[in-house]
Protein backbone atom coordinates (compact mmCIF):
# COMPACT_ATOMS: atom_id res chain seq x y z
CA UNK A 1 0.00 0.00 0.00
CA UNK A 2 1.26 3.83 -1.05
CA UNK A 3 2.17 6.26 2.02
CA UNK A 4 -0.60 8.32 0.30
CA UNK A 5 -3.02 5.60 1.02
CA UNK A 6 -2.34 4.69 4.30
CA UNK A 7 -2.80 8.28 5.22
CA UNK A 8 -6.00 8.85 3.74
CA UNK A 9 -6.98 4.91 5.26
CA UNK A 10 -5.85 6.20 8.54
CA UNK A 11 -7.91 10.26 7.65
CA UNK A 12 -10.78 8.02 7.00
CA UNK A 13 -10.60 5.71 10.31
CA UNK A 14 -10.00 8.74 12.95
CA UNK A 15 -13.39 10.85 10.59
CA UNK A 16 -15.34 7.57 11.46
CA UNK A 17 -14.20 7.49 15.11
CA UNK A 18 -15.13 11.01 15.83
CA UNK A 19 -18.43 10.52 13.59
CA UNK A 20 -20.21 9.01 17.20
CA UNK A 21 -22.00 6.81 14.88
CA UNK A 22 -20.47 3.93 16.13
CA UNK A 23 -21.20 1.23 18.84
CA UNK A 24 -18.20 0.31 21.55
CA UNK A 25 -17.32 -2.64 19.54
CA UNK A 26 -16.72 -0.70 16.24
CA UNK A 27 -15.27 1.74 18.09
CA UNK A 28 -12.67 -0.56 19.30
CA UNK A 29 -12.07 -2.44 15.93
CA UNK A 30 -11.98 1.02 14.40
CA UNK A 31 -9.38 1.79 16.87
CA UNK A 32 -7.10 -1.44 16.81
CA UNK A 33 -7.49 -0.39 12.47
CA UNK A 34 -6.13 2.84 13.06
CA UNK A 35 -2.98 1.75 15.63
CA UNK A 36 -2.02 -0.57 12.97
CA UNK A 37 -2.50 1.59 9.63
CA UNK A 38 -0.23 4.21 12.33
CA UNK A 39 2.87 1.34 12.64
CA UNK A 40 2.76 0.67 8.92
CA UNK A 41 2.33 4.11 7.82
CA UNK A 42 5.55 4.79 10.38
CA UNK A 43 7.67 2.11 8.75
CA UNK A 44 7.00 3.33 5.94
CA UNK A 45 7.60 6.79 6.32
CA UNK A 46 10.94 5.29 8.19
CA UNK A 47 11.92 3.52 5.12
CA UNK A 48 11.66 6.40 2.86
CA UNK A 49 13.35 8.66 5.03
CA UNK A 50 16.15 6.22 4.86
CA UNK A 51 16.01 6.44 1.35
CA UNK A 52 16.09 9.99 0.73
CA UNK A 53 19.32 10.21 3.25
CA UNK A 54 20.72 7.53 0.77
CA UNK A 55 20.09 8.98 -2.00
CA UNK A 56 21.50 12.71 -0.94
CA UNK A 57 24.28 10.86 0.47
CA UNK A 58 25.11 9.47 -3.01
CA UNK A 59 24.64 13.19 -4.50
CA UNK A 60 26.83 14.67 -2.07
CA UNK A 61 29.66 11.89 -2.53
CA UNK A 62 29.24 12.34 -6.42
CA UNK A 63 29.53 16.38 -6.13
CA UNK A 64 33.10 15.56 -4.12
CA UNK A 65 34.13 13.32 -6.33
CA UNK A 66 33.58 15.94 -9.51
CA UNK A 67 35.05 18.29 -7.37
CA UNK A 68 38.06 16.45 -6.56
CA UNK A 69 38.14 15.27 -10.04
CA UNK A 70 38.34 18.86 -11.34
CA UNK A 71 40.59 20.02 -8.82
CA UNK A 72 42.77 17.18 -10.43
CA UNK A 73 42.45 18.21 -14.06
CA UNK A 74 43.87 21.97 -13.05
CA UNK A 75 46.70 21.28 -11.89
CA UNK A 76 47.58 19.10 -14.20
CA UNK A 77 46.71 21.77 -16.64
CA UNK A 78 48.86 24.77 -15.28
Amino acid sequence: MKIEDMMNELERIVELLNSQNLSLDESLEFYRRGIEMYKRLQEALNKAKIEVEDLYAQLHRSEVQTYADDRSTEGREG
